[in-house]
């Protein structure tokens, strides 16, 4: 009974709330964009292709990734600084070559992924929305060398983009942000923040002139993502790795939500909450 009553609270609450410029409607219904994390994380070998390639045949329509440099300069899917839990490696790919990378495989046995295999993947797919998470450091990346990751992460993800899909190009580290800002004035950025969602992070990428913030869940109030979209920003939230996690998302009004676990959570929302409408799932026709 209390969970019934709980689907119609936000049925309501879905149904009424004000379309913004960064969001939609559909038959009354508010939309949000729907990711795998890393490819859904909790339920593939993250950052690998077959973690994209299994997610994306399951239905998902959007990735979040992340990318690092090889000691020889080539863009690689990693997210830790150390390969140790993925790959049982106490190293960093900034220290490897790209052939010693490609040598590598994770603990479930599969290579470690690259960007522009990432990129082609996508080019021939559709209506996609992908985040390219720059996992940069200051004691790490010299300038010289962002420059470089920024250059060449930007014209591979661009040059076989589908005219239908969103790349969004996000990161912690500002310096990222601001010189990916400064040598491509057209790439959509983001954000990224382990704060809640609060005024002060909200004008803190309006100062940047960044339209696009991601945030932790825990603490963010509905009238800080609202202010937000009052001056015309876009709220991501994370991490979503259960039901609740959805729940608790669509109530605070996430424009999107970072997925560890899509086929559990995305199936769940489209069985029992029918009056969601998301953006970057795509049920299977069976």
């Amino acid at each position: 009974m209390k969970t019934r009553i709980l689907y119609k609270i936000l049925g309501l609450l879905l149904t009424i709330s004000p379309m913004t410029e960064l969001g939609a409607q559909n038959a009354g219904n508010r939309t949000f964009q729907f990711l795998a994390h890393r490819g859904s994380r909790f339920e593939f070998d993250e950052n690998t292709m077959e973690a994209f390639r299994r997610s994306y045949d399951a239905g998902a329509r959007g990735f979040e990734i992340d990318v690092r440099m090889t000691g020889d300069g080539d863009l690689i899917l990693s997210h830790d600084e150390s390969l140790y839990r993925t790959c049982g490696v106490d190293v960093q790919t900034e220290d490897l070559t790209t052939e010693e990378c490609r040598r590598l495989r994770t603990r479930q046995g599969n290579p470690l992924a690259f960007c522009d295999e990432f990129c082609d993947f996508l080019s021939d797919k559709e209506d996609m929305y992908v985040e390219f998470e720059i996992k940069t450091v200051d004691w790490l990346y010299t300038q010289a060398m962002l420059d470089d990751l920024i250059d060449k992460l930007y014209h591979m993800a661009m040059a076989h983009k589908p005219a239908s899909s969103c790349y969004v190009f996000s990161s912690f580290d500002k310096r990222a942000l601001t010189t990916m800002k400064a040598r491509h004035p057209d790439a959509e950025l983001m954000l990224l923040k382990t704060q809640p969602c609060s005024a002060s992070v909200v004008m803190e990428a309006r100062r940047m002139g960044i339209h696009r913030i991601a945030c932790k869940m825990d603490g963010s109030t509905r009238a800080a993502v609202d202010f937000a979209h009052d001056i015309g920003m876009s709220v991501s939230l994370w991490p979503v790795a259960s039901r609740h996690d959805l729940l608790l998302g669509i109530a605070l009004g996430s424009d999107c939500l970072c997925c560890d676990a899509v086929i559990d959570v995305a199936g769940w929302c489209q069985s029992y909450l029918p009056f969601i409408q998301t953006k970057g799932w795509c049920p299977l026709l069976k």
